[in-house]
């Protein structure tokens, strides 16, 4: 009898050798799995639902619409794009021409506010979505960054993208002195693709937590430390394309100390798949269908 309990013994001793074993050897040579058990003994407080350009899968992007849904929805922050008019005033639009999202034709910066105000920023929306197409979206017009503010105040957080980086008229500076006007400096948080424009922002004003927009041809499974500290003197975070990623690249930026939170993540499919890499949040044009990701995962107990 004491030679079959030796045995068992022996063999669960073993098994547990092996497990051991196999977990070093995955956690040696798997960032991601790292990244996750460094999670479960410090979790992360949130991870953000971020509206792109709104709630703008079901309302005309950039438009007041599709940001009130996105905060009826329950997103965290509403993304948004800026352009100056040739008034120096920033309005919300995410293309240099007003061609593509209303009735008008030409580049935001030759354009007043008053001449922008004359174009409908919805009716397109209603001809290319019927589905989510509603009688308020006719006639919509392009509203200011003051308007918006004006709109939301502190009700929610604003991911402001600025679209026309470090020009001559200083969108940098004009930014900054509305963000300051409303009192927002801790509602807002700013990205570009324009490393010169994020190093003026932050010299201007350091405490304005900045993201830089990454673009990648192909999914890099690393992207080079020296970036990554450079990154660092400046920003917070940086916001890749979501193909462009993979686990690995995840757990190397949040390694560097750098938050990540990818754009633009509509299929609920990608949106676990990057929830469980571990990023801080996401861009999608659809929040509902993140923040019900989000539930899944936490009611299923997974990481």
């Amino acid at each position: 009898m004491m030679r079959i309990f030796r045995h068992k013994g022996y063999f669960i001793g073993v098994h547990i050798v092996l497990c051991i074993s196999l977990f070093s050897t995955l956690y040696a040579y798997s960032p991601v799995i790292r990244v996750k058990v460094k999670e479960m003994i410090e979790p992360a407080d949130k991870v953000y639902t971020i509206a792109h350009r709104g709630a703008s899968g079901y309302a005309p992007e950039n438009t007041i619409p599709a940001f009130e849904l996105a905060r009826e929805m329950g997103a965290d922050s509403i993304e948004l794009d800026i352009h100056l008019t040739k008034d120096l005033i920033p309005v919300v639009i995410h293309d240099e021409t007003v061609n593509r999202t209303t009735s008008g034709k030409g580049f935001v910066k030759n354009m007043t506010l008053e001449q922008i105000r004359q174009l409908d920023a919805g009716s397109w929306f209603n001809q290319d979505y019927p589905m989510f197409a509603r009688d308020l979206y006719t006639g919509l017009t392009v509203p200011t960054l003051e308007e918006v503010f004006e709109t939301f105040g502190k009700d929610i957080n604003y991911m402001i993208e600025i679209k026309e980086p470090a020009s001559k008229f200083g969108i940098e500076a004009i930014l900054n002195d509305t963000i300051l006007k409303y009192d927002l400096a801790k509602r807002v948080s700013v990205h570009s693709f324009s490393a010169a424009s994020l190093r003026q922002l932050h010299a201007i004003n350091p405490d304005i937590p900045l993201y830089q927009l990454v673009w990648n041809d192909y999914a890099a499974t690393r992207v080079t430390q020296s970036y990554l500290d450079t990154v660092k003197t400046y920003a917070v975070g940086i916001s890749p394309n979501f193909q462009g990623i993979s686990g690995a690249y995840v757990a190397q930026v949040k390694r560097a100390g750098l938050k990540i939170i990818p754009y633009t993540v509509n299929y609920q499919l990608n949106m676990d798949k990057a929830y469980s890499w571990g990023v801080d949040g996401v861009h999608t044009n659809y929040p509902d269908r993140f923040l019900e990701v989000i539930a899944a995962n936490r009611a299923n107990a997974k990481w």
